[in-house]
């Protein structure tokens, strides 16, 4: 796994997110298929299709490299782009399905925007493996994977009628692994259960 995303970052990564492939077809070639007579940078021939890029994020977090998985998502977050939107031509609040390749001469141009499930991967993405707040069969639990230099963040979450103040502390600037959690003051091991409806709680969490 680690040597698959390092080839990942090393041949595919880019300022403006993650290429599907690299380098591009040129030639036809019927055994491979489609993408082969796809103008070269564009769509899937070696463009940032930007569906595929959560699940580099969430395989990044699952081998608990914070850095690098924010390094991904930042890449591609419109947000972050809007200082080139002469060259990205789209609009900063959506994701579009790509941006074509360093093999194009348009390489940044961004093109379909909202036309992709990019959006509701990344929330997912963001929320459930950086912030790594996620409901499982037993329960809540609190797995974050972030970047190192994160000292703190909180984050409000409903579930089953009941609501989460989560703060999860990082006085060891560490990328992966909780040492503690607490609900309500009280010591917790494993997922936090279900809690009453209409009930507020405060989780804390200590990673290290």
């Amino acid at each position: 796994g680690r040597a698959c995303m390092d080839a990942v970052d090393r041949y595919l990564s880019s300022e403006w997110g993650l290429h599907l492939v690299w380098p591009a077809y040129t030639t036809p070639d019927d055994d491979v298929g489609f993408v082969t007579r796809v103008y070269p940078g564009i769509k899937e021939n070696a463009a940032i299709f930007s569906h595929p890029n959560p699940w580099a994020i969430i395989a990044e977090c699952r081998l608990g490299r914070g850095n690098r998985a924010m390094k991904f998502y930042d890449a591609l977050l419109p947000y972050n782009q809007n200082n080139q939107i002469e060259i990205r031509e789209a609009e900063p609040y959506s994701y579009c399905q790509f941006i074509m390749g360093r093999d194009h001469t348009a390489f940044g141009r961004a093109r379909h925007p909202w036309l992709t499930g990019s959006a509701g991967w990344m929330y997912t993405t963001a929320t459930q493996w950086i912030l790594g707040i996620r409901l499982t069969f037993s329960g809540l639990i609190i797995d974050p994977c972030i970047p190192e230099d994160w000292a703190e963040f909180q984050v409000t979450r409903a579930w089953r009628g009941a609501t989460y103040h989560i703060t999860v502390e990082n006085p060891h600037r560490v990328q992966k692994g909780v040492k503690t959690v607490t609900l309500n003051g009280v010591p917790l091991q494993g997922a936090i259960p279900p809690q009453a409806p209409g009930s507020t709680c405060k989780v804390v969490a200590i990673m290290g």
